[in-house]
């Protein structure tokens, strides 16, 4: 039987991809870095190689033998007190397990980016799979650093590695234990650290559904194609996105407009303690700020013609976040 690799595999999407995996019947290898949490893969009958994407050689070990690669390993972090970590893991980190990869002999690979590499269209419509990156002069580094690693994904698909992009929208869901940004958000509405909003928006995805999507685009995707993965629909301005929030968490929403000036200067002050005092991620970020008052919306409409994405509605997508954060003690 073929072996399939996923990389990240102890991460918030990497845990739902195996799990679907494993369900499916696949055998599946992952890696996992010395100080990662398993908490999600325990009880998953699958082999472990310990590996760091920075790693070349344990890169070729865990390739080796794999006819299937699902590279989902990345740093997603908006605050960090070294944002390099954010080039040589997504960037640098992609080349090193691509390069072993195809040396391994692998027959397709799903890379996993991120909406964050999209740009925005100056006529306001929804940003497809074409839609250039062009958001270098609002200083995002994660967006940035997404964006660089797809030109390397790319560079190597044009030379010969069976390579499908796909690009999940904010995800959220069951089983996000670190968490990403996505579910602190969460948590910080659900703790009442989110004391306003401003007029801001994004795309939300259910973390089932973009595993789900990671399958069906290496089963369907077409090598050299991207895919953005989402709902269509499920567009959300931050003000109802926290109101849904706290509706199911039975707490009280934020209250207080601000506007986006506001928030920015809020963002930087929490910034700022954040580097020089207490060291810790604080609730907002200017870049976080700036991508949410963008409002880009995304268009799903390829993945789900020609993958057949799963589409979860937002309520339910919530529903079951919030729960899960509760059951398991986060609030």
């Amino acid at each position: 039987m073929d072996t399939v690799l996923v990389t990240g595999a102890t991460g918030f999407v990497g845990s739902a991809l195996v799990r679907e995996l494993v369900q499916q019947g696949a055998t599946v290898r992952v890696t996992v870095r010395t100080t990662s949490r398993t908490d999600n893969l325990e009880g998953l009958p699958v082999e472990r190689v310990v590996a760091d994407v920075q790693d070349p050689d344990a890169m070729r070990r865990a390739c080796q033998g794999c006819t299937m690669l699902y590279h989902v390993a990345g740093v997603y972090r908006t605050w960090m007190r070294d944002y390099g970590v954010l080039h040589r893991v997504n960037v640098e980190g992609t080349r090193q397990v691509l390069t072993a990869a195809r040396e391994a002999g692998v027959q397709k690979v799903v890379y996993t980016s991120s909406i964050a590499a999209l740009g925005r269209r100056p006529d306001g419509l929804p940003s497809d799979e074409q839609t250039l990156f062009n958001l270098h002069h609002l200083r995002l580094p994660y967006e940035e650093s997404k964006f660089n690693a797809e030109q390397v994904a790319w560079e190597f698909w044009r030379n010969g590695l069976p390579l499908v992009v796909v690009r999940p929208a904010l995800v959220m869901g069951e089983g996000d234990i670190y968490p990403t940004p996505s579910g602190r958000l969460v948590l910080d509405v659900l703790r009442g650290r989110v004391p306003c909003y401003f007029d801001g928006g994004i795309d939300v995805v259910d973390v089932g559904d973009v595993a789900r999507g990671h399958i069906l685009a290496m089963e369907r995707g077409v090598p050299g194609e991207s895919y953005n993965l989402g709902c269509e629909g499920n567009f959300t301005l931050l003000r109802d996105l926290t109101r849904l929030i706290a509706r199911v968490g039975g707490v009280r929403p934020p209250a207080l407009r601000v506007p986006v000036w506001c928030a920015l200067v809020w963002a930087h002050t929490l910034t700022f303690i954040a580097n020089y005092v207490t060291k810790r991620e604080p609730v907002a970020t200017p870049a976080s700020i700036r991508i949410l008052a963008l409002k880009r919306r995304v268009a799903f409409a390829k993945a789900v013609r020609e993958l057949g994405m799963p589409q979860t509605p937002l309520e339910d997508t919530l529903t079951r976040t919030v729960r899960w954060y509760q059951t398991a003690g986060y609030v």
